[in-house]
């Protein structure tokens, strides 16, 4: 069978080359003959050349059909010889499936967990065990704020006033329990007609503490979200037009009674400041999150221009403006 095979091969076909080969496999085997006859009289016998000149006339033969392929194409023009591997292809559209790869959420933590809450310790007049709650607190008033079922799905404030000191509670309640608003907004991620993924948001940041006036503990949360939103064939190009981000920098004020009043005891907001990106500005003008792609006044053009890693580095400082201004 492998005879057969080298007789049909396309190169041994062709009457021309094949001439030159033969008569190259011919005095190459003929000068190699002489030179094993030489060899085998010193030794005081003799090789038979009958089947020796066979094997060597198909070895040559092989040799040169190699060969000549070979220099015929040039080395270079053999796929795969002497060139660099080629890069694999960058994918690119949206995956629902994995919605945070190519943004800067690709490797944060889901949920609270993003937040680094450090151990607590004496701070002011507050113990380490009240550091500690004043911790848990905030950490607790930040999933009601940005995170909750209730929040994102029925724009609930139920959660987050439960947390807060009772004096807080009776001036945030009227927009915490209205309608989606834009002075709600200021206070939940509230969620519009687009409805986000079946997966959690993406959270980095961490919390600080330092005393406030006597009595108080102020606890410093800076924080960025990142949330995924569903989308339909050809709504969006890019992960940009579906991952929006909400930066939080946020003072949380703890006060104990005395010096402070029953009411006042516990938990309010202090100052606080924020940025937004990757957003649809209709929607955010009104106090509502949507993605990027529901923008109907403007193109899908993908993210603004900005450096992403200072942009939602939290220990970087906050940018004056987001895409909507």
């Amino acid at each position: 069978m492998e005879d057969r095979r080298l007789e049909t091969h396309p190169d041994l076909m062709d009457p021309e080359w094949r001439k030159h080969a033969e008569v190259d496999a011919w005095l190459g085997s003929k000068k190699d003959l002489k030179k094993r006859r030489k060899q085998a009289s010193r030794r005081g016998f003799r090789v038979s050349g009958g089947p020796v000149f066979v094997l060597a006339l198909i070895a040559l033969v092989v040799a040169a059909v190699v060969v000549h392929r070979v220099q015929g194409r040039g080395v270079n023009d053999v796929p795969g010889f002497g060139q660099p591997p080629e890069a694999a292809p960058v994918s690119g559209g949206v995956d629902l499936n994995r919605p945070y790869d190519r943004t800067p959420a690709a490797y944060w933590r889901e949920g609270i967990a993003g937040v680094i809450v450090p151990p607590g310790q004496a701070v002011g007049g507050f113990t380490t065990a009240e550091v500690d709650a004043a911790y848990r607190t905030v950490t607790e008033a930040i999933a009601a704020t940005r995170l909750s079922s209730g929040v994102l799905q029925y724009a609930d404030g139920s959660e987050l006033l439960r947390l807060l000191a009772p004096n807080e509670r009776v001036r945030l309640e009227p927009a915490l329990t209205s309608p989606l608003t834009v002075e709600k907004g200021k206070y939940l991620t509230l969620i519009g007609p687009n409805r986000l993924l079946q997966v959690s948001p993406r959270m980095t940041g961490f919390l600080t503490a330092r005393p406030g006036e006597k009595g108080e503990l102020i606890v410093h949360a800076s924080y960025t979200t990142a949330y995924a939103f569903d989308a339909h064939p050809g709504e969006a190009r890019t992960p940009s037009d579906i991952v929006p981000f909400v930066r939080d920098e946020q003072d949380y004020v703890i006060r104990k009674a005395p010096p402070f009043a029953k009411a006042d005891a516990g938990l309010s907001f202090g100052e606080g400041a924020g940025y937004h990106s990757n957003m649809a500005c209709d929607a955010f003008k009104a106090g509502i999150l949507a993605p990027q792609y529901a923008d109907k006044s403007k193109p899908v053009d993908g993210a603004p221009v900005v450096d992403e890693v200072d942009t939602y580095d939290p220990t970087k400082p906050l940018p004056s403006t987001g895409n909507c201004g």
